[in-house]
Order: structure tokens, then C-alpha cells, then sequence
């Protein structure tokens, strides 16, 4: 079984524990669990099959449970409120908490570093980096991006991402990506990261044109909800989105860069209509 500190979804661990647990002790089962736990053994199944949240009065006596050391129970704590954050900025502030308990240190981006939301193309090619040799080929970088950049913007970016450390040079020469987590803190809704985010929307709109379906994934559906629903439906967004940064973080042998957005917005928000008198 992996460590606790690989993970990002609490409910993910816990199924491993459970049955690394019953595969070491052999007598164990959700009802054995909740009974020293003193918690109601359906309520902790369905928590382990993603339909409810681990209430917050568990995450210490379950972490006991599993044996956890000092510093794992810190790591767990902030994996169950990163699951439960109902917002971006709370989460990423559990998020943070994780990678420090994991020794990864973390870049807050001062005002000045911002520069590195100005085009998507630092991004992309921070991301290029980390899946290919790259040393000097500045062309062969430029010509990686899609849409195309110029020689001069692939070396401009280059600087940036060392400059920021989110890059770094080994023995032989190539640039490697650091374990730097970035985060813009506070400033989360900032101009340049609400910029950053209308130039992918761009990039999104024009892939229609310059992708092959094949290479591409762009559907929209138009739906209704009350508006009280909001809240869960990020929520249900946010664990999505966890899911495949988890399986790119997993992966080997990636060949490629891609751009994730997703976007719900209203189109109506209905209002006790008045009836027109005959």
C-alpha cells in the first residue's frame, strides 16, 4: 500500500487502509470499524464510496484507528478537509498544508511573479519540460506548443521558470521541473490569473478549428438546477478535477500537455413571472 502522503483523496486511503487492515489482521469489517469508533457502520461505507463526507469528530479517532504516527495524522487531517473544502481558495489552503507535511516546499508568487500567468506558453512549456529531455532546443520547444510559439518566447519563458525556480538546471544541462508547489496565496482571483484564464478560454475556442476531434474533448450541456444547489456541484466539479490531476501526477511515459477548463455559468435565473391581465 502506498503512504498516506501519496494520496489526495482521503476517501481513496481509506478504502486502502480498510483493506490493508483486513489483509494483516483478517477480522475486520465496516461494521467491526464503527463499533470502535463508536459511528454508525453505513454512514462510514457510504463515506468510503464518495456518497457522504467523513464527519470532522472522525478524522482523529480513525486515524488512531489505522495507527497513524503524529505527523501522518496532521497529513491525514488536511486530506480530509482538502475533500471537504467547498471553495478553490480553501482548498488550496489545505492543499498547501499537504505538500509542507510532505516536505515539497511552496512558492507563493509575490505580485512581481505573477509575470508567470501573463501567457499560457510558461505554463505549457513548465509542463513540457517535465515529460521530455530538453537542454537548449528552444526551437523544438517553441515548436511543441500548439498554437506555435516563437524561438524567442520559448526562451523568454525558459528565464522566467528559472528565475522563479520552478525550474532548475542537473549535471549533464537539462532543465528539470522543481517540486516548487506555486500558488498566487490570496490573491487567487487576481487580474493576471483572471487574464491567464480568458487566454485558455481562447485556446479552447480556437481548438475547435485547429484540433482533430481525436485530440480533443469540447461538449457543452444545458441544465437546470435550484440555485441552492451550487455548492454541490462545484463540490462535485472540484472531485473531478482531483481525479485526473491525480491520474497525471500517477502517470509515466506522458507525450503530451493538455488544457483542462471547465466553465458553468447561468444562462437564466428565474424570477415568479408575472401574468399579463387579459
Amino acid at each position: 500500500m502506498k503512504t498516506i502522503f501519496e494520496y489526495t483523496d482521503y476517501r481513496e486511503w481509506l478504502r486502502d487502509a480498510f483493506e490493508e487492515f483486513k489483509r494483516q489482521k483478517s477480522v475486520i469489517s465496516w461494521r467491526y470499524m464503527a463499533m470502535k469508533l463508536n459511528a454508525d457502520p453505513g454512514n462510514l461505507l457510504r463515506v468510503s464510496q464518495g456518497k457522504i463526507h467523513l464527519a470532522t469528530t472522525m478524522i482523529v479517532p480513525m486515524a488512531k484507528f489505522f495507527g497513524l504516527n503524529d505527523k501522518e495524522i496532521a497529513f491525514w487531517t488536511e486530506l480530509v478537509y482538502f475533500g471537504r473544502a467547498k471553495t478553490d481558495k480553501e482548498a488550496l489552503s489545505h492543499y498547501e498544508k499537504m505538500q509542507i507535511l510532505k516536505g515539497i516546499p511552496l512558492k507563493r508568487l509575490e505580485k512581481k511573479e505573477l509575470e508567470f500567468y501573463r501567457h499560457w506558453y510558461y505554463n505549457a512549456i513548465r509542463s513540457v519540460i517535465g515529460i521530455c529531455n530538453f537542454k537548449d532546443d528552444y526551437l523544438g520547444l517553441a515548436e511543441a506548443c500548439t498554437p506555435l510559439i516563437t524561438e524567442k518566447q520559448a526562451k523568454e519563458a525558459v528565464n522566467l521558470l528559472a528565475a522563479l525556480k520552478m525550474i532548475k538546471q542537473d549535471e549533464g544541462g537539462f532543465w528539470r521541473v522543481t517540486d516548487t508547489f506555486v500558488s498566487t496565496g490570496g490573491n487567487w482571483r487576481s487580474e493576471a490569473v483572471s487574464s491567464f484564464q480568458k487566454e485558455t478560454l481562447s485556446l479552447a475556442k480556437e481548438s475547435l478549428d485547429r484540433h482533430h476531434a481525436s485530440l480533443r474533448d469540447i461538449s457543452t450541456v444545458t441544465m437546470t438546477f435550484n440555485i441552492d444547489e451550487i455548492s454541490l456541484i462545484r463540490e462535485k466539479i472540484k472531485e473531478f478535477r482531483t481525479e485526473l490531476l491525480r491520474m497525471s501526477q500517477e502517470g509515466s511515459n506522458d507525450n503530451a500537455v493538455f488544457q483542462l477548463n471547465v466553465q458553468m455559468f447561468p444562462l437564466a435565473i428565474v424570477k415568479k413571472m408575472k401574468e399579463k391581465s387579459s
